[in-house]
């Protein structure tokens, strides 16, 4: 078995065990709450954030990997985001689903090597839950009452654009 097979069987070994997809694109995550389900997580510098400290304020809450492909794909589109209205009360957090000894390291290196500018947290199995996550990338948009307002699901073309003109009614 050559190199490559045996990554991508490692790789559909591990999606398997975990439980959590990562697909183009998938059916949008079912969170039948109006509310965003609070938590507290640590971000990649030991720091706390809580979901119901950011009120006031438009949250993109994305689940991802760095294993995942469609994942990797949205960065570009988030960090333009970011880029665009960080100064305008919109914040995104990139909660990582990564699993392991080293976590912290690992994320702390891809972060760097992506250029990623937004918060990534790292998740303690219970957030994922609370939202319903079965497949990944999942984007959730929060308005400033802690309301989810959109969801969705895998990568699409365009995402930047698309929650630019979301953030923007939100505003």
């Amino acid at each position: 078995m050559d190199c490559m097979k045996r990554l991508c069987l490692v790789v559909c070994l591990f999606v398997a065990l975990c439980g959590v997809s990562c697909k183009k694109s998938v059916s949008p995550p079912a969170v039948d709450k109006d509310t965003a389900p609070d938590f507290t997580l640590s971000d990649l510098h030991n720091d706390r954030i809580t979901l119901s400290g950011l009120r006031g304020k438009v949250v993109l809450v994305e689940f991802w990997a760095t294993w995942c492909p469609p994942c990797r794909e949205t960065i570009p589109e988030l960090n333009k985001v970011y880029m665009r209205y960080k100064d305008r009360g919109v914040v995104i957090l990139g909660i990582s689903l990564d699993k392991g000894g080293g976590v912290s390291s690992s994320l702390n290196s891809f972060v760097r090597d992506h250029a990623i500018g937004y918060p990534v947290l790292l998740d303690d199995k219970d957030v994922a839950a609370l939202y319903d996550v079965s497949g990944i990338p999942a984007l959730f948009v929060i308005d400033k009452s802690g309301k989810i307002v959109g969801r969705r699901a895998g990568y699409v073309e365009g995402l930047a654009e698309t929650l630019s003109q979301e953030i923007e009614a939100l505003l």
